[in-house]
């Protein structure tokens, strides 16, 4: 080890790679499922993640149900925050005789309600049928603080005769106003914003906040009174194992709230709603476990395949350096079990001394991608498959070392005696070679035909990179002596010698086979990489629809509404190019949705494609500008197949004539149908069952703070907005994205590995070229050619192995891309594209055609510096 030093390193870096690559892999997929744990619970809203359960109405039992009795079937774990008690109803709020609406909302209490408002006036209710009201009520209703406000109780039961008697009147008092505060607190409950405003038929009124002696004593049963239960999830202390354990409980929860609402059985302590999305949350993270299973491996069992065939080509070059040892060993009497030994002790200690440097190399990587790449800081973990990927690893280079060793051992004196392996100069294929085609060769066409499933299928793109080199390893020699000759014939000195010279040497075809699957390699992981986030950015405006979309609700009705938000824009946006609104109105069965919008500005600033959008014709037939049916349509989905009928603003079916067909309406559903607005608005005004939204240009916070300050003078609210961004970073942060990012590590790995194979053969055989070239330098060739030949003849074959990688990445990618998950959950309209990224492929070749072919040359004018005359002398 001491006299071949750099080999010895070279050969345990190589050990170490593949050791790092098994290791990295369980450790990386564990670190992913807490990060893709943590996303998917941060991004969730507080009423999905946490724990409310509901219990009996008190007019059903004719009793009140303490909450305790509910929180004692709340699962008894650490991962929740102590249970907050309460009690809610449904009040009306009665304005008088001369109103013509009965407000709607919720009368609550919960336990420390006033640690977790704003109260701006007043004080917190501390007596029954005391409550406080938001400031907005307090201005929209005109209600004052020391008012009193009547609401319907619950209508009591029917008595024997079957008489109704009257429904009582609840008279609370208003001891002061409010303003919601602490949103995560009350877990998803809408404290505010709803006063005045229409939800139907019915107007709203903001949450009423009271004591809990409301509920009780004198008070009639209230309308839908119930007990509630909540609990907040320890977000931080919640890992995927532990997601994975409340699951059961979780389900048996609401398999008892869903058998109680199927049989009408209700007691005391039954759980009639349970309000938590756990469940589904919890399998949304087991399916982006089952797809790391599947894209992390793909990437790192390939770079793993280079690492052991770049091993491999290394242990069969350190062997035939070491056939002088062998030959003597034999000589004395030790036979080929003694040469095994004598080389196995040469290579295995180095191959040995790899494992835990790739080890502990893997554990840093890993702890660097929780760090800086990995979102949620994922704990350090080391988990059981880190052993069992270490133990295969090893045992996969021990049998690598040995199957090289045994090809040497065992051959006769008069084969070994020679300096190097004695190479065919036809076109037969050594036992060897055909085995390992025939075996790369079947495993690629079961993975094309479907029936090669399992660890070995992701690894078939590197199966079929190495086919394609073994292949053209083959073919290139005979190929390069024949032309090579021919070439000399002519007086072509230069280029004739080089051919000869590759052909000759066995490093030609190694340097063939190696670039070919290293750059293989790195066209396909940047294939991966880039057709992952195309599609992410393409899904992102689908799902989008405008780089900032701001839904809105006022106090009027919808078609009010809308001249309101006319005139809002009118004021602000008069060119109507930085602004839009859009009218949804939806099938009440599921049905297509309709997207009422004003083409020009529409047209503008939605996020349709460069193929998807439709035309400026197709646009001026959308605007017929006559109020009849059928209504012109531009249509997209499989709905609209057999006729056109849409939806109409008032909710009523009209029909309607389809002007054009696309694939896609940004920010819709798979079936959509767009109509113009000002036509849809004469046919049938749009009733509370359409929505309005306001779409904009650019995703500029500063105009929307100005839109919302004109909409609220109109009495609109903005209740929630939408970005590009946000979408954009949500389907960024997920297994999928995280794990199709590797392909940058792998692709620069596969690189750097080759530059490192290719200074390994150079070293291991410079000796002989040396000495060749100094014979040609003897024989009268001059020294300017004798100077640029080795340059030639190693930059030949890293071309043709380049290139050839570079198709056979290609191809890996279109077999294997149908199969790679994109998405952590599929986007609803179907916007997938796996089309090749010829740039970049280009570009990656370009590349590796740089890198690797400079290595060559430089590599190869060392040699020739090292021909000298006295090298004729040396004897093989």
């Amino acid at each position: 080890m001491r006299y071949r030093l750099g080999q010895a390193v070279v050969i345990s870096l190589l050990s170490a790679l593949i050791t790092a690559c098994a290791v990295f892999a369980p450790l990386y997929d564990r670190a992913m499922q807490q990060a893709a744990t943590a996303v998917t619970l941060d991004n969730a809203p507080s009423v999905e993640r946490d724990l409310q359960i509901f219990g009996p109405p008190a007019n059903y039992l004719l009793e009140r149900t303490d909450p305790a009795e509910l929180a004692r079937q709340l699962p008894s774990s650490s991962l929740f925050e102590p249970h907050v008690a309460g009690r809610n109803a449904v009040a009306d709020l009665d304005l008088g005789p001369a109103s013509l609406s009965v407000p709607q909302g919720d009368i609550w209490w919960r336990e420390g309600q006033c640690d977790h408002i704003k109260i701006t006036a007043g004080t917190c209710p501390d007596r029954g049928r005391e409550i406080l009201v938001t400031d907005n009520e307090a201005k929209t209703y005109d209600i004052a603080i020391g008012s009193t406000v009547k609401s319907l109780a619950a209508k009591p039961p029917v008595d024997v005769n079957y008489h109704q008697p009257p429904t009582p009147w609840v008279t609370y008092q208003v001891v002061g106003t409010y303003r919601a505060d602490d949103e995560a607190w009350w877990q998803g409950l809408q404290l505010e914003g709803r006063a005045g405003i229409a939800a139907g038929d019915i107007v709203q009124h903001d949450v009423w906040l009271t004591d809990e002696s409301t509920f009780g004593g004198s008070t009639p049963f209230l309308d839908a009174e119930r007990p509630w239960v909540g609990s907040r999830l320890r977000a931080d202390a919640v890992g995927v194992d532990e997601l994975t354990g409340l699951e059961g409980e979780l389900r048996d929860l609401r398999a008892r709230a869903e058998e109680v609402e199927e049989h009408d059985e209700i007691f005391e302590d039954s759980i009639t709603s349970l309000v938590t999305s756990l469940p589904e949350l919890t399998d949304e993270v087991d399916a982006q476990i089952e797809q790391s299973r599947t894209t992390v491996p793909l990437l790192l069992v390939q770079l793993g395949v280079l690492g052991v065939i770049v091993l491999w080509l290394m242990l069969l070059a350190a062997t035939d350096q070491r056939r002088p040892e062998v030959v003597v060993a034999r000589l004395r009497g030790r036979g080929a079990s003694g040469a095994r030994s004598l080389l196995m002790g040469e290579l295995l200690p180095a191959v040995l001394a790899g494992i835990v440097p790739g080890a502990a190399v893997a554990v840093l990587a890993a702890t660097l991608a929780r760090e800086y790449a990995l979102p949620g800081d994922p704990p350090f973990e080391l988990p059981r498959g880190v052993l069992v990927s270490g133990i295969i690893a090893g045992a996969a280079l021990v049998l690598v070392t040995y199957a090289a060793v045994y090809r040497v051992a065992r051959e006769p004196l008069g084969s070994l005696l020679h300096r190097t392996h004695r190479r065919r100069s036809g076109w037969a294929i050594g036992a060897g070679d055909a085995v390992a085609m025939a075996a790369c060769g079947a495993c690629v066409v079961a993975f094309v035909t479907g029936s090669l499933t399992g660890p070995i299928a992701l690894a078939a793109p590197a199966l079929l990179s190495a086919l394609v080199g073994l292949v053209l390893a083959h073919l290139f020699t005979p190929a390069a002596m024949r032309i090579g000759r021919t070439l000399l014939r002519r007086g072509h000195l230069r280029a004739g010698i080089s051919l000869l010279d590759a052909s000759r040497s066995i490093a030609t075809r190694r340097t063939v086979a190696l670039a070919t699957v290293a750059s293989a390699l790195a066209v396909f992981s940047v294939c991966g990489l880039l057709v992952g986030e195309r599609n992410r950015a393409v899904a992102a405006e689908q799902e989008a629809g405008a780089p900032l979309i701001a839904e809105l609700q006022g106090q009027r009705s919808t078609a009010d509404n809308l001249e309101s938000v006319r005139r809002v824009l009118a004021r602000i946006d008069p060119e109507s190019t930085q602004m839009t609104p859009v009218v949804r109105a939806a099938a009440p069965s599921g049905g297509a949705t309709t997207f009422a919008v004003d083409p020009q500005g529409f047209r503008q600033i939605a996020l349709f494609g460069t193929e998807d959008a439709p035309s400026a014709g197709q646009w001026r037939e959308l605007t017929d500008g006559n109020a009849r049916e059928p209504v012109p349509v531009i249509t997209t989905g499989a709905l609209f197949e057999d006729g056109v009928t849409i939806v109409g603003l008032d909710g009523i079916e009209q029909e309607g004539e389809e002007v054009a067909a696309i694939d896609r309406v940004p920010g819709g559903g798979p079936d959509v149908a767009l109509v113009d607005l000002a036509t849809a608005q004469k046919l049938a005004p749009p009733d509370a069952d359409s929505s309005i939204s306001l779409w904009f240009a650019a995703e500029d916070r500063t105009l929307l703070d100005r839109v919302s300050a004109g909409l609220e003078e109109e009495g609109i609210i903005v209740v929630e907005t939408r970005t590009l961004s946000d979408v954009r970073r949500s389907l960024d942060e997920s297994v999928a994205a995280w794990s199709l990012r590797l392909g940058v590590v792998v692709g620069l790995a596969a690189v750097a590995i080759a530059v490192l194979a290719l200074s390994v053969l150079t070293v291991t055989g410079w000796r002989t070229r040396a000495r060749d070239l100094a014979s040609l330098w003897l024989a009268g060739v001059d020294r300017r050619t004798v100077r640029r030949l080795p340059g030639a003849t190693q930059l030949l074959p890293v071309v043709l192995g380049v290139l050839a990688g570079a198709g056979a990445g290609v191809l890996g990618a279109l077999l294997t891309l149908p199969d790679i998950p994109l998405f952590a959950v599929p986007p609803a309209v179907d916007t997938i594209d796996l089309s090749v990224p010829w740039l970049a492929v280009g570009l990656t070749t370009l590349g590796c055609l740089l890198v690797l072919g400079t290595t060559a040359v430089l590599l190869g004018r060392a040699v020739a510096a090292a021909a000298r005359l006295d090298r004729v002398r040396e004897t093989a």
